[in-house]
């Protein structure tokens, strides 16, 4: 076995949500889900190249609200879902949504590193997850 240096990702906002991409069977994948109460969450998609020892990354904005839970679809890997806290007036709401990345997010911010971090894509909502019958979203 060889001693590869580690390879270390630094996110802007603070993440508790963290999930592999296991429909993506070329690459070895991850979602991260940021928490910021002042400014717009992201996704950061990280592809690990265990070849090169190198981490390629993509951020989408997901502008509804903190997320606390990420879930990547076993079957579709453009396809995902989020817990999310949003505030409404003077309280907060759990909420949870399913999603899709943009079609063409693979191929808009490779061309440099930095460029998907600056001119971030925005996720395509697919749709809520009431839960009100129920309670609160379970995460």
């Amino acid at each position: 076995m060889e001693d590869d240096a580690p390879v270390i990702y630094g996110l802007e906002f603070q993440a508790r949500a963290l999930t592999a991409q296991t429909a993506e069977t070329d690459a070895i994948r991850f979602l991260v889900g940021t928490q910021s109460l002042k400014f717009d969450n992201q996704i950061h998609i990280i592809d690990f190249d265990d070849e090169n020892n190198i981490i390629n990354k993509n951020v989408l904005l997901h502008q509804a609200g903190e997320i606390w839970h990420i879930g990547a679809s076993p079957a579709d890997k453009a396809v995902l879902t989020t817990c999310y806290n949003k505030s409404d007036d003077s309280r907060v709401v759990s909420c949870a949504a399913v999603w899709r990345m943009p079609c063409d997010w693979e191929t808009g911010s490779n061309d440099s590193p930095d460029d998907s971090a600056h001119n971030p894509q925005t996720l395509e909502l697919l749709c809520h997850l009431d839960d009100s019958p129920h309670g609160n979203a379970a995460w």
